[in-house]
């Protein structure tokens, strides 16, 4: 029987009163069907920051990095100066050169986890096969697959260049206009872009006056004495701006219209979050955005309301339990080290082994080092018992010359993993400390509204939801 009265029968869902409450009523599928298409999410990392539609099946995942030209006193530093193998590395990376304890104790542990591998040649006095001498030379045509980084500004160096005009009535005074043409050309200063983001500042050769800077260290901003918050806020925004411009296609023009949703490292504090959030609305224009932590995105985008997460970064570990949506801070655990550390352990592995050919090799330097041997420890390093050897090529690449191939013979490669049971193995001495200790985390969220309030009179046209615990 119809109602009379002309309101909803008995047993029917209410109708929405408005846009707000019709995207509430409806369920996750269904608001990523409808607006997807118009929801950018935003995930940085120590290493990779990976940035995407909501829709799409996968992020894009980008190195978290820039480089800058790098200038003294205002004058680009002489080529000479600079190395000439690899590529362009941090300038500032500070080093600390491991204590006579700590070398002890690492010897303990490697002797405690070569026992437990059962590896039993492993202190043999025999010698690896890291011999330098097997070496092949690899033409730059059969190097597929790489390209060095083009760091001149071409599209500045036209534009300061007057197009010559070359007169019609002579064959020779064209001639005269083209020698002349390329004369101009030959003697114009080389210009260079001022930053370059991503995976092509990681392919930027040694030669290049460039310094590389990661914004984004051990979880947290990486701000130092020689890197302030302001530059780490402007670094991170160039390259989401890259990645969002060149990546993604979202160019700034239609930023308006797209929502943008923030998952931050549980590693952060309040502060590091009001500056992400001040880049995501304030510099890159977007409408609205949400912040929420990595560890309840990771809950309730595996369909669960309650969970441990335990989430194994580059560059630190950290885990935290959910109870219904709510994170339990009383229950956060943080480890200072992750799988960069692995990478470096196995270049001390096979050095100690004599296995390595490159007595020149710096992962925390040169980028393409580094990528090396991140390449051999996803595809080699097992944690299996036993003697554990494979035969790789490694690559070493010199701007403007042939790529050199040494084929050797590494061993032991299951030991770096035991890094992960056995911190002490590992060389995290190598890493500059952070000046802030991680002790204030995840301030409850009511402290955080009300530092948020300057940010909402900032953009009085925008909304902003933030889920924290």
């Amino acid at each position: 029987m119809a109602n009379a009265g002309g309101s909803a029968p008995r047993g029917a869902l209410p109708q929405p009163t408005s846009q707000q409450d019709y995207y509430k009523s409806l369920m996750p599928s269904q608001l990523l069907a409808e607006r997807g298409e118009e929801i950018v999410v935003i995930n940085p990392g120590s290493a990779n920051v990976r940035i995407g539609l909501a829709s799409a099946k996968a992020p894009v995942s980008v190195p978290h990095c820039i480089a800058h030209q790098l200038r003294i006193n205002g004058n680009e530093q002489d080529a000479a100066e600079l190395p000439k193998k690899g590529a362009v590395g941090e300038g500032w990376f500070g080093t600390s050169s491991l204590t006579a304890s700590r070398v002890d104790e690492r010897e303990d542990t490697l002797e405690l986890v070569v026992s437990q591998l059962k590896i039993r040649s492993f202190f043999s006095e025999k010698a690896g096969a890291g011999n330098s001498d097997n070496c092949e030379l690899l033409p730059k045509e059969r190097d597929t697959g790489f390209e060095w980084t083009n760091v001149e500004d071409t599209v500045s160096g036209e534009r300061s260049t007057p197009r010559f005009q070359k007169p019609s009535t002579s064959n020779a005074r064209a001639d005269d206009a083209d020698d002349d043409f390329s004369k101009q050309k030959l003697d114009r200063p080389k210009t260079y872009r001022k930053y370059i983001c991503g995976d092509e500042a990681l392919k930027i050769p040694a030669s290049q006056p460039f310094t590389l800077s990661r914004p984004m260290c051990r979880g947290r901003l990486n701000i130092s004495n020689k890197y302030s918050m302001q530059q780490v806020c402007d670094d991170i925004y160039r390259i989401w701006d890259y990645i969002l411009t060149e990546k993604c296609q979202i160019g700034s023009k239609l930023r308006p219209r797209f929502s943008a949703v923030l998952v931050v490292p549980d590693t952060l504090d309040n502060r590091e979050v009001k500056e992400l959030l001040s880049v995501v609305l304030r510099d890159l224009h977007f409408h609205s955005a949400v912040v929420i932590q990595e560890c309840i995105a990771a809950t309730f985008g595996n369909g669960f309301s309650s969970g441990c997460i335990v989430n194994m970064g580059a560059q630190v570990i950290s885990g935290m339990c959910v109870e219904e949506g709510v994170a339990i801070s009383s229950t956060r655990f943080l480890l200072p080290y992750g799988g960069d550390d692995i990478t470096r352990c196995l270049l001390w592995v096979q050095q100690r082994k004599k296995t390595w050919p490159l007595a020149d090799t710096d992962p925390l330097r040169d980028p393409l080092d580094f990528q090396t041997l991140e390449k051999l420890k996803e595809t080699h390093c097992l944690l299996l018992e036993g003697e554990q050897h494979t035969t790789v090529d490694i690559k070493c690449r010199m701007a403007g010359e042939p790529t050199r191939v040494y084929t050797v013979v590494l061993s032991s490669v299951n030991v770096p993993p035991m890094g992960l049971f056995y911190p002490s193995l590992l060389p995290l001495e190598q890493f500059s400390p952070l000046p802030r200790p991680w002790s204030v985390f995840l301030i409850r969220i009511f402290i955080f509204i009300a530092d948020f309030d300057a940010l909402v009179d900032v953009w009085p046209g925008a909304s902003v939801c933030v889920s924290m615990s």
